[in-house]
């Protein structure tokens, strides 16, 4: 009868469960860590859209129109008025010390000099220092100015003889015809959970492969590995991978489940692509450990590094920033990272609706990182041998 030693891949994959089941660092990465992290940002995002940003509104006219202009933009879903004064200067002090994020001035005789036919200005004053928050409340206020401005307008047009649509012609005779693709209720949920979710998941993806790999040289236990996998470096890293590859799959439907079942973000193109890609992408993680690993010969840098590797992947992935808009260098860097192409296939195949032909160039670039760390077997198998490897924290 054959013993657990003639299956030398079966003899690795028990001897890493044996180690994940005995140091809670490796549970940390293979469990907690992502659960936690998986979470936590489903929370943050849940909401899907920003609301009820805090402005302020000064009224000094107190007439009939600053009032209905102070409703319509209270109406308004992505503000809320949390205080409507006369004193500029109380809404300055807000506006300072962050209590609002903006400031609608209605200034005196603005009713009066509208019916009198004369330009009449409405200052709004908005916090820029968030980019986000500063658009929304420009779009909103804007767009609440604009449809009270043009009512007026329509009515005088209407008064003077005009008949509604010839008014309609005078006051809008360009008008646009909005379609909003692949998000039209702009969910930030989206977009921003479907690429900050996994960037999570493929950090303990790399960090699990950079600590099991680099463990066995902290350990001095290389030799043993080798011999568990009979000499083989390729069983021995493959063995060592495949219960990660396992755990990590199963997170990887958690977060689909959460997106596309909890949270409805609709698939328009190929699910099947979207899980294979992932399970690629795992792969391609784990691999990278080899790198890392290989390079620094430490395991507390090469954790570092990867942390900071991994981090940096949503940066250059075009998804906070459009890499159109970056220097050439940092288009350029955008090629070195893996999760620059996945983000590019989940949001084709989920969002876009893309053909699966679309997806296939992606693919091979994140195949390419796998490529260059098999480059890296042999120089493992090196620092595994030899003693002079081992040791380092």
């Amino acid at each position: 009868m054959k013993s657990i030693k003639d299956y030398p891949l079966l003899a690795v994959i028990i001897r890493e469960a044996n180690r994940i089941m005995h140091n809670p660092a490796y549970r940390f990465l293979l469990f907690g860590g992502p659960m936690i992290g998986i979470i936590l940002l489903f929370f943050i995002f849940k909401q899907g859209t920003v609301k009820q940003l805090p402005i302020a509104v000064v009224d000094q006219d107190h007439s009939s129109l600053s009032i209905k202009i102070a409703n319509a933009i209270d109406a308004a879903t992505d503000i809320t008025i949390t205080i409507n004064t006369p004193n500029i200067f109380q809404a300055q002090e807000m506006l300072e010390t962050g209590k609002v994020e903006a400031i609608v001035l209605l200034p005196k005789d603005l009713e009066k000099s509208v019916f009198q036919g004369i330009e009449a200005p409405v200052p709004v004053y908005i916090n820029g220092l968030n980019v986000l928050k500063a658009g929304l409340i420009q779009r909103s206020v804007l767009t609440t100015l604009k449809t009270i401005s043009g009512g007026i307008q329509l009515k005088k047009l209407m008064l003077s003889g005009k008949n509604k649509k010839e008014a309609m012609a005078r006051i809008m005779p360009i008008k646009i015809q909005k379609h909003i693709l692949f998000n039209p209720y702009t969910n930030y949920n989206y977009f921003l959970n479907s690429a900050m979710l996994y960037v999570m998941l493929y950090l303990f993806v790399f960090l699990s492969s950079i600590y099991t790999l680099g463990n066995e040289l902290k350990k001095g236990s290389g030799q043993n590995l080798l011999l568990t996998s009979n000499n083989s470096v390729r069983l021995a890293v493959v063995g060592k991978m495949i219960p990660y590859t396992i755990i990590f799959a199963g997170f990887a439907m958690f977060i689909n489940l959460l997106l596309f079942v909890v949270e409805g973000m609709p698939i328009n193109g190929s699910y099947f692509i979207i899980f294979i890609v992932q399970i690629i992408s795992i792969i391609t993680y784990q691999l990278m450990g080899l790198i890392f690993v290989g390079v620094t010969m430490n395991l507390r840098l090469a954790m570092s590094l990867g942390s900071a590797y991994s981090m940096m992947g949503i940066t250059f992935s075009g998804l906070t920033f459009p890499l159109e808009a970056m220097p050439w260098i940092a288009n350029t860097l955008a090629y070195l990272f893996p999760f620059t192409w996945f983000e590019k296939i989940i949001i084709s195949q989920s969002l876009r609706g893309a053909p699966v032909s679309d997806a296939l160039p992606y693919v091979c670039y994140i195949l390419l990182f796998q490529l260059l760390s098999l480059c890296f077997l042999n120089i493992y198998k090196r620092y595994l041998n030899d003693s002079k490897y081992w040791g380092k924290s």
